[in-house]
């Protein structure tokens, strides 16, 4: 089988299985990124067409964050609590570097970090509205911790993880993180103090479009199925070339 396997016809059929399969590698990543894409696009547009719900109706102070509550647009009554506030650096906004401002919304039921807005330094941050306002915003989950030897300037944290939250700041805490789309008080909407700006809702975790999900998984079949024809075919020709034995008659005497 070696030697037929070797041969000009058969090292080009080897060739053409390797290259075969190597595109249908690509195209499978391909599908498979249209079909990320896809799926970004359908949870953003339903996360859009979600209704705005109170956040007390919807989560409960220290409730695990629900699958599906990425870019659930809520509505959250309370006072802005000034001491506790902290930037989050690193983050960019249509492609510039700068700080989450970051603050504690306290409610009746219990603490919400709220993500004000963006600024380009620290010196931009400004106070947080007075009074009793309702802050309509995009949920989202705690982030990671970051672990690591850095050390932060002071007001500064490294993520927004709920967890290091409730040791910086007094009470329960929702385990959930508030993108503030809008502020009002007293039915009035508070504009953002330039140059700090809101964020848009985040990305909610992406769900794969199925449909994009199969055309994958069929090209990298078809890329399987190249090298099982390579190999059906040099069975058969190795099975052609070898001689059938001839069986031989007993002599009788």
């Amino acid at each position: 089988m070696l030697r037929t396997a070797l041969t000009p016809k058969f090292l080009g059929l080897l060739a053409f299985a390797i290259a075969f399969f190597i595109a249908t590698i690509f195209l499978g990543r391909w599908q498979m990124g249209v079909a990320h894409d896809r799926g970004r696009l359908d949870d953003v547009s339903q996360a859009g067409q979600r209704p705005a719900v109170e956040l007390t109706t919807y989560l409960d102070p220290g409730q695990a964050f629900p699958a599906d509550a990425s870019g659930q647009l809520v509505d959250a009554t309370g006072r802005y609590v000034p001491a506790h506030e902290a930037l989050v650096g690193g983050r960019l906004l249509d492609g510039r570097d700068g700080y989450w401002v970051v603050t504690a919304l306290r409610t009746q039921e219990a603490v919400f970090p709220v993500v004000r807005g963006w600024v380009p330094d620290p010196a931009d941050v400004s106070a947080p509205p007075t009074g009793t306002v309702t802050v309509r915003a995009s949920l989202a989950p705690s982030e990671s911790p970051v672990e690591g030897t850095t050390v932060l300037p002071a007001g500064q944290i490294p993520s927004i993880d709920t967890a290091r939250l409730v040791n910086l700041w007094d009470g329960t805490i929702y385990n959930a993180i508030g993108f503030a789309q809008s502020e009002t008080r007293d039915g009035a909407e508070i504009a953002a103090a330039a140059p700090m700006k809101r964020i848009p809702p985040p990305m909610p975790n992406i769900t794969p479009n199925s449909r994009n999900v199969a055309y994958a998984i069929q090209w990298w079949a078809f890329g399987v199925f190249g090298f099982w024809f390579y190999w059906r075919m040099l069975r058969t020709e190795v099975r052609l070339a070898t001689p059938t034995p001839v069986k031989k008659e007993p002599i009788h005497a």
